[in-house]
């Protein structure tokens, strides 16, 4: 019997079905009613909506099929789910696909098979909606698209049973928009723009950040904030992340061959606390390193306070990624109730302070109190500091005064594709940036992740 192969981003896939409540689904009377509908005007025996998981079939509606799970190499449904289309077969002992299998062959005696896709918010197949006949018949065109009608309306009512559901964007249709974002990512209309990391006492580019942009065929060039919150939601950050840093590894690895100024360029690439949570992390990111050639202390995974919440879901992660020389840092300091909590627990290597203390340092004592205190706690902890967000001259006298040694904004470069980065680029020294001698920061032993205490994990 042939098997259906697994679908091409199955990983993510499989994620996708787990962070649906299958078992508050099952007996969803709305569910139930679309099923009914495609068995009655189909004029079908049996009909059922259903999740493919890893290992089996699980169906949360169904009329005339006896068995509420079935393992996955006997699902019609998986050919459905491999190809993310539409699959009919009028005679199935005539289809290849279905001649030898024992739902056919065996006592069953099933002749005739319709299944479409429902897709899920980001865009996979979670599952399938189906019409099965013991006869032979043949499936319209208009037969189909009825499927397929039905389907979305189930991928709707399958909103409410999703494990985050309280995290949809209010105002905006997040499965229309996922839908259409999952093409992107596969289409190619995703771009990464690389906004460089200025040191100080050199006045030269030493890191770049890669940050991502949607080239949207109607929109135009779209900024983070009008499609990341939607990935978030959606599960699909996962997948654009992946994008991300592969292009960005190889990229950075060019420059670093091709271009003298580079040689020693790091890279920065956010990661989300979903990515982190993601079984493959680690092979993915290691992965994206080895494919580009480009060694792991040459990379820095900024983490959020949003990222660390994950607590013990991400610590393997990070302690793995870090042991293997994988450099992490601490995104947007001082704007978390217990970012101190985080730069004691993981032993990050870099500390980002947050643009919004950069903004007022001009007409803030506060602001400038908070900012050298905590480039004074990054140092005395033996992590580098990169202040965010230098838009004036006047701050970037004031960074370079408090003692930090990296700084990123508009003023010193904005966010540019790969072909206008200037890499070559010196920015005068600002004054104060050589008040402080430089010194050899500490790496801490990979091991030293240590364990979040219950009330910061949670």
């Amino acid at each position: 019997m042939p098997t259906a192969p697994p679908h091409r981003h199955e990983s993510d896939r499989l994620a996708s079905v787990a962070s649906y409540r299958a078992a508050s689904a099952v007996g969803d009377p709305g569910l139930q009613s679309l099923v009914d509908v495609a068995a009655r005007v189909l004029d079908a025996p049996l009909a059922g909506l259903s999740l493919l998981g890893a290992d089996e079939q699980s169906y949360l509606a169904r009329v005339g099929v006896p068995v509420a799970v079935i393992p996955r190499h006997l699902s019609l449904c998986t050919h459905t789910v491999s190809g993310a289309a539409p699959v009919v077969a009028g005679d199935a002992t005539a289809d290849p696909r279905f001649a030898d299998h024992p739902l056919v062959t065996g006592e069953h005696r099933l002749r005739a098979y319709a299944g479409v896709p429902v897709f899920g918010r980001d865009g996979l197949p979670l599952g399938t909606l189906c019409v099965i006949d013991v006869r032979p018949r043949d499936f319209t065109g208009e037969d189909v698209a009825l499927l397929e009608r039905l389907a979305r309306a189930a991928a709707g009512l399958l909103e409410l049973h999703r494990r985050d559901a309280g995290a949809g964007l209010a105002g905006r249709d997040v499965l229309t928009e996922s839908l259409r974002l999952r093409r992107a990512v596969d289409d190619g209309e995703l771009r990464v723009h690389y906004q460089p990391v200025v040191d100080l006492r050199s006045g030269r580019v030493a890191a770049v950040e890669a940050l991502v942009r949607w080239q949207h065929p109607e929109l135009g060039l779209l900024p983070p904030g009008r499609f990341v919150p939607v990935a978030e939601a959606s599960g699909l950050v996962v997948a654009l992340g992946r994008y991300v840093l592969g292009e960005a590894c190889r990229q950075v690895a060019a420059w670093r061959a091709q271009d003298p100024a580079a040689a020693a360029l790091r890279l920065a690439v956010n990661v989300s606390g979903r990515q982190l949570a993601d079984p493959g992390v680690v092979p993915t990111v290691l992965g994206a390193l080895g494919d580009a050639g480009l060694p792991a202390h040459a990379l820095t995974l900024e983490l959020t306070e949003t990222a660390l919440v994950h607590g013990n879901d991400v610590q393997p992660a990070l302690r793995r990624l870090r042991g293997d020389g994988v450099r992490l840092a601490l995104d947007d300091f001082g704007t978390g109730y217990s970012s101190l909590a985080y730069l004691r627990d993981f032993p990050v290597d870099e500390l980002k302070v947050d643009r919004c203390f950069t903004a007022s340092l001009s007409d803030s004592v506060r602001s400038g109190t908070i900012t050298a205190a905590s480039i004074a706690l990054a140092h005395d902890l033996g992590c580098e500091v990169v202040v965010e967000g230098v838009e004036h001259a006047g701050q970037l006298t004031h960074v370079a005064a408090l003692g930090a040694r990296y700084a990123q904004g508009y003023l010193l470069a904005p966010p540019r594709e790969a072909s206008a980065c200037d890499l070559g680029a010196t920015w005068p020294v600002p004054v104060g940036a050589l008040r402080r001698p430089a010194v050899a920061v500490p790496r801490q032993a990979p091991g030293a992740v240590r364990e979040l205490p219950h009330d910061a994990a949670s």
